[in-house]
């Protein structure tokens, strides 16, 4: 009975280590194919906001990494992408990320020109309402544009708010908190852009090989 016993837990003990064994191989020969399948979906997300033509540099080298608690999302450690035509920067994508939404994190992409207007945002991640707070995500509703073109200027800070609360920005239907996070989310972004325009555009790229 023992002897019974002890066999059938060692054949299950080297079925685990087999089992173990095989899935270790299967994530080590996927990841590099994965690896490639986000990067592609970052260009992606980096070229809509600032256009292919627009820059010539190799944009995943000029990666870096940047933290601010208080306007990128607080213990959030966030990358940059700068775009350049013949050295001279055009344009940078920056991530943020807020925690005013109804569910958790925003996580956005934000692509702003040299001279500080918006040249697009796109919500990366979050877990909003589906139906609702959804909307912020480009295929389901064009929202997000409302943010194109626009540029902050502190003596109109109160702008930048839902129409609700006295701002230009229209919310969406049956919902408020989550365009709300996502309109102070990228003031917030925009300030720190102001304060540190010459650093983001000259800093030394850290994020390695992506």
């Amino acid at each position: 009975m023992l002897t019974t016993i002890s066999r059938n837990g060692f054949l299950l003990a080297i079925f685990a280590i087999i089992c173990t064994a095989a899935v270790a191989t299967v994530n080590q020969l996927t990841k590099p194919a994965i690896a490639k399948q986000e990067q592609m979906a970052l260009l992606k997300t980096i070229n809509q906001l600032i256009p292919e033509s627009s820059y010539d540099n190799d944009i995943f080298a000029s990666c870096f990494t940047i933290n601010d608690d208080n306007l990128l999302g607080k213990g959030q450690s966030q990358q940059v992408f700068v775009a350049k035509k013949g050295e001279k920067p055009v344009a940078l994508m920056l991530e943020t990320s807020t925690f005013k939404g109804y569910a958790g994190e925003i996580k956005l992409a934000i692509g702003i020109f040299a001279d500080g207007k918006v040249a697009g945002v796109r919500a990366i991640r979050h877990t909003e309402t589906p139906g609702l707070g959804d909307k912020i995500q480009v295929n389901k509703s064009d929202w997000i544009y409302s943010f194109t073109g626009k540029h902050y200027e502190a003596a109109q800070d109160s702008r930048w708010e839902v129409t609700k609360n006295g701002g230009d920005i229209d919310a969406f239907t049956g919902a408020t908190i989550t365009p709300r996070a996502v309109t102070l989310a990228v003031k917030d972004a925009l300030i720190y852009f102001d304060k540190n325009q010459q650093m983001l555009f000259n800093q030394t790229p850290n994020c390695g090989a992506l």
